[in-house]
């Protein structure tokens, strides 16, 4: 049996959905084939080399331990829980929800927590969404499939891009690829009723009598931040020309320009000593900082469930308007234009314009 050159062999191999190759041969008439478990090319090249001279001088036993796929260690959803808990850059409540979604999921399952996480997969949750829709009334299967497409989008949660690294999981796992339908968002109408000009007027009153208060308002209010993003809002992120946020669901950092000539240093004021933005422990800045706001909220006539969100809105429709572009609003929220559009384009009015006009 003639052994090829390795400059041969890479010619040979073949790329593998996993990212890992693939050598394929006759040896004595039957068809083989190899995939070193790696996905660097050399290091592939060397380990088949090694096979085929394992296989060329009889070694059998050899051979056929190199070949034999090392069986990968993989976690427990347990194990997955502990780590969710400890390095998700969600809030607390987001974390409890989605693993409640999760345990849900595995009950409906026959799963428990300490089984694999190699029990889950795609399949199967797109079989379990069928299920839980089910047959008869078509308001209720309609009903029925949002609360299931709700429970398993949640139960996702864990299993988002940057937690995956984190975890063991095993070769092809494809359970948070099931595509879960999500209500549409709401087109939104800014309020006619002068409580922006009002809140603005208050903060404004406090800015040196609680400043802590006033920052996180400004956040959200003048910026656009998410209050999980003010919270974590670093100092390091103020820049001379603009603000850099570094933490977006897009994964893709916005640079949003001060709103006034003071704006970084008010921000680095509020917390001189500090790493953040807002001042205090993570329990102040994830959570007491934004009742506190919400309540005042109250006070000066916002009457949603979400207090603070709609400051972010207000943003995002005001970006949306005065530069005449949704994707703008999209990029100054960190947001996909998709959802961008979904709130803001009952807002702008239709663009005019005449193609045979500009026709040379």
């Amino acid at each position: 049996m003639k052994i090829p050159n390795k400059k041969v062999i890479a010619k040979r191999l073949k790329e593998l959905p996993s990212g890992r190759w693939q050598y394929r041969c006759k040896i004595n008439g039957d068809p083989r084939k190899h995939s070193p478990e790696t996905t660097d090319k050399l290091v592939a090249v060397d380990r088949i080399k090694i096979w085929l001279e394992a296989e060329a001088a009889g070694n059998f036993d050899i051979a056929t331990k190199i070949t034999q796929k090392v069986k990968k260690a993989v976690m427990t959803i347990a194990q997955i829980f502990v780590i969710y808990k400890e390095l998700a850059n969600v809030k607390h409540k987001t974390i409890l929800g989605n693993q409640s979604m999760m345990r849900t999921y595995l009950s409906e399952n026959g799963l428990t927590v300490n089984d694999s996480v190699a029990a889950l997969n795609k399949l199967q949750a797109e079989k379990w969404l069928r299920k839980r829709k089910g047959q008869g009334d078509e308001e209720e299967q309609k009903n029925r499939e949002y609360s299931a497409h709700s429970t398993l989008h949640q139960a996702k949660g864990i299993f988002k891009k940057d937690m995956l690294p984190h975890y063991d999981l095993p070769e092809g796992f494809d359970f948070h690829t099931v595509k879960t339908l999500q209500s549409k968002p709401r087109r939104f109408h800014p309020a006619t009723d002068g409580r922006y000009a009002k809140a603005w007027e208050y903060f404004e009153s406090i800015r040196h009598s609680d400043s802590q208060l006033y920052t996180a308002f400004k956040l959200a209010a003048e910026f656009g931040l998410r209050n999980s993003e003010a919270a974590l809002a670093k100092k390091s992120w103020l820049l001379v020309n603009c603000f850099d946020v570094r933490l977006t669901k897009t994964d893709e950092p916005r640079q949003l320009p001060y709103q006034n000539d003071d704006d970084r240093a008010i921000f680095e004021a509020n917390n001189p000593d500090g790493e953040y933005i807002l001042a205090g422990s993570k329990t102040e800045r994830k959570a007491n900082v934004w009742r506190r706001l919400n309540a005042k909220l109250t006070e000066l006539g916002f009457d949603g469930n979400k207090k603070t969100y709609e400051l972010r809105k207000y943003f995002g429709s005001q970006v949306a308007q005065q530069t005449k572009s949704i994707w703008m609003a999209a990029e100054m929220l960190g947001n996909d234009p998709q959802v961008a559009r979904a709130h803001y384009v009952g807002l702008l009015e239709a663009p005019k314009y005449n193609i045979r006009k500009a026709v040379a």
